[in-house]
């Protein structure tokens, strides 16, 4: 048996390789049912990979209360509403009580091109079920808009 090992980006890759040449593979895969989508088929399936590592970084600067550094993930449809420190004060209210993230999980990822009370444009919705110290079965949207080549942040709810 030989091992590799590689470094990519800081990601620990290892290999590992054994009985060579490998056996062939065969397995039966079922026709899809009706009403289910292939893998892959999703045409916005980057778009909503590439919102979701955004809204991942926004909601690591949230579970640190680090609120007001939360306002560099956003973008023009809540920097044209309010500055830094009004933003910092409206989430951190909406945070207030829920005590320390205890684990999240995406529920699902939408791209339309129109959400409620915003222009028409690229947007992703996210929904996370998240686990809080103090509230243990909440609901975080985190929505997203594209524009400049970015996905940033346009609206936050928690429920």
């Amino acid at each position: 048996m030989r091992g590799s090992l590689f470094v990519v980006s800081g990601i620990v890759i290892v290999t590992v390789l054994a009985g060579w040449p490998p056996a062939p593979l065969s397995a039966m895969q079922e026709p899809p049912q009706a009403g289910m989508q292939q893998p892959g088929s999703d045409p916005h399936e980057a778009d909503e990979v590439a919102a979701q590592r955004q809204a991942l970084g926004f909601l690591g600067y949230l579970d640190q209360g680090r609120y007001a550094d939360s306002y560099a993930y956003t973008g023009m449809l809540i920097r044209t509403q309010v500055d830094r420190a009004k933003f910092a004060s409206q989430i951190e209210k909406a945070r207030t009580g829920t005590g320390a993230m205890q684990g999240r999980e995406i529920m699902d990822a939408n791209y339309s091109t129109t959400v409620a009370g915003a222009p028409e444009g690229q947007y992703v919705v996210l929904h996370y079920h998240t686990s809080f110290a103090n509230r243990p079965d909440t609901v975080e949207t985190v929505t997203l808009a594209f524009a400049k080549g970015y996905w940033r942040v346009s609206g936050y709810y928690i429920k």
